[in-house]
């Protein structure tokens, strides 16, 4: 009988350690044993054993080995493989391990993993180190360990601003912003001063160390955008331009005609980057600056530029020595702005003593329609000058080069009918044969002139009395229509010719 129930009891028990042996030990999964840079709500995960209905995953949390501290989280998951945990120490070492329970048996405790928890924020801009940054920088960082893995876990950012690197001047700005918003702004900083910066992330239960500190430096200076330096022929009512990198109350502008800024000319204050210069006089060379301020400070004067005004007028048509031009020509030149008028003369002589046409066409104008008929076939010299508004002192610039053009035939494009002179062929080609009558031997230039003026060839032939044959090669004439011009002593012999 005894022998019977020593079996039974052995049986039993080999039975029970058999049903242990069955419950399987949980192999962990993530995060990888001695990662690092975890966040504070990191998802503990292991990989799923067969069990009944009713399995258990046991999950314990620590950071120590022994899992016997305060800290030690001790928590029980029914038919889950993984575990959320919440507001862990920032850069704190955790351990971890899971074991199996089913229908009352336990397996045995799975290997023990590590992992840490990130301690500090990466910074974004502006960058370390940078200058000319506005007086209303936006302080920015990261969201992110890394490039991948978005923070999470995290409740508050703190911030710290300040011209020390121990935080503790009285200038130091600081606060704090929600999980969902990443940077800061400042108002107002000080011009030319350099800034440290630094950020921490909290939850509930710990706070982060600060970042790595990073600092900026402030502008002191705006920066002249045009005229460029050292600019001509500038307007008179010139257009000053300046850039605004933003946090600037007004700007405060100078105008001078020394580099010294002693004889000021121009002086003002305004809340736009550009504004158009006033009093200014023909042909002067200035000097310019600006600075700007807000309300607790101002800049430096920037790096002053110079520009030189017009004293001037450009002329643009008819062009310096054109021919053919109309009998009621038309004058153009470039524009000019801040002036009262344009004077402009046309003469027979280069002195200008008796100008056939006088004219002062309006200060926006930028040509001129003669109301009255040249001479044909006669030169002609024109000139022109500008005057000032006269706000200030009555000015006017120098007269503008000199330039001559020939007036046409009275006839305009329609053949020389004079029997002295024949053209052919025409059209023509490679050349074109000029048959000539003169009475006299003499030399004589012969022109082939496009439609708008502009002399395509050009050269001098002998003539000796009687018939004259002259060849003239079109090599490098485009095609088109042109006169083509002798003077033969004091007459001009024209006639239109077709070049294919």
């Amino acid at each position: 009988m005894n022998r019977l129930l020593l079996t039974l009891l052995s049986i039993t028990f080999a039975g029970c350690l058999m049903a242990q042996i069955e419950v399987y030990t949980p192999t962990l999964k993530s995060p990888a044993d001695s990662a690092i840079n975890q966040l504070p709500d990191v998802y503990l995960s292991w990989n799923a054993i067969t069990g009944s209905l009713g399995l258990q995953y046991e999950v314990q949390l620590d950071t120590t080995t022994n899992f016997n501290s305060p800290l030690l989280i001790d928590t029980t998951q029914t038919l889950l493989t993984g575990y959320k945990t919440h507001e862990l120490i920032f850069g704190m070492t955790y351990f971890w391990r899971v074991r199996a329970i089913d229908l009352g048996q336990t397996s045995y405790w799975s290997t023990v993993w590590s992992f840490t928890i990130f301690d500090q924020i990466t910074l974004v801009k502006p960058g370390n180190s940078t200058t000319d940054n506005p007086p209303n920088t936006d302080i920015e960082w990261s969201n992110r360990i890394g490039n991948l893995i978005v923070i999470t876990g995290v409740k508050y950012y703190d911030y710290q601003i300040d011209t020390t690197l121990n935080f503790n001047s009285p200038l130091l700005i600081e606060g704090t912003k929600d999980n969902k918003t990443f940077k800061a702004s400042t108002i107002n900083l000080y011009f030319g001063v350099t800034y440290y910066w630094r950020v921490r992330a909290r939850h509930d239960l710990a706070t982060s160390s600060w970042s790595t500190t990073w600092y900026f430096t402030v502008t002191n200076k705006i920066t002249l955008s045009t005229p460029n330096d050292n600019a001509t022929n500038q307007v008179l009512d010139v257009s000053l331009k300046w850039k605004n990198p933003g946090g600037f109350l007004a700007f405060e502008y100078q105008v001078a005609l020394d580099p010294d800024f002693t004889n000021i000319v121009l002086a003002s204050e305004t809340d736009t980057t550009i504004v158009k210069a006033d009093f200014l006089m023909f042909g002067n060379k200035y000097y310019w600056r600006v600075r700007g301020r807000h309300l607790l400070d101002t800049t430096s004067w920037g790096t002053a530029r110079n520009f030189t005004t017009i004293n001037t007028v450009i002329l643009k048509s008819p062009a310096n020595a054109a021919t053919g031009v109309a009998l009621k020509p038309t004058f153009q030149w470039t524009a000019q702005t801040g002036i009262a008028s344009f004077e402009l003369q046309v003469d027979l002589t280069p002195d200008f003593t008796n100008p056939v046409i006088k004219v002062s066409p309006a200060a926006n104008a930028v040509n001129y329609v003669s109301s009255k008929k040249l001479n044909a076939l006669t030169i002609y010299y024109w000139r022109m000058r500008a005057i000032s508004d006269g706000t200030a002192i009555a000015d006017t610039t120098n007269w503008s080069d000199s330039w001559t053009f020939t007036t046409a035939s009275p006839t305009g494009l329609n053949e020389n009918t004079n029997l002295m002179m024949s053209v052919f062929p025409n059209p023509a080609k490679e050349k074109v044969y000029v048959k000539v009558v003169t009475e006299r031997a003499l030399n004589t230039p012969v022109c082939l002139i496009d439609l708008i003026g502009k002399t395509a060839f050009s050269r001098d032939y002998s003539l000796i009395p009687g018939k004259n044959m002259l060849e003239i090669p079109l090599d490098g004439v485009s095609k088109g229509v042109y006169i083509l011009r002798l003077d033969i002593g004091d007459e001009i012999l024209h006639q239109k010719l077709i070049v294919e």
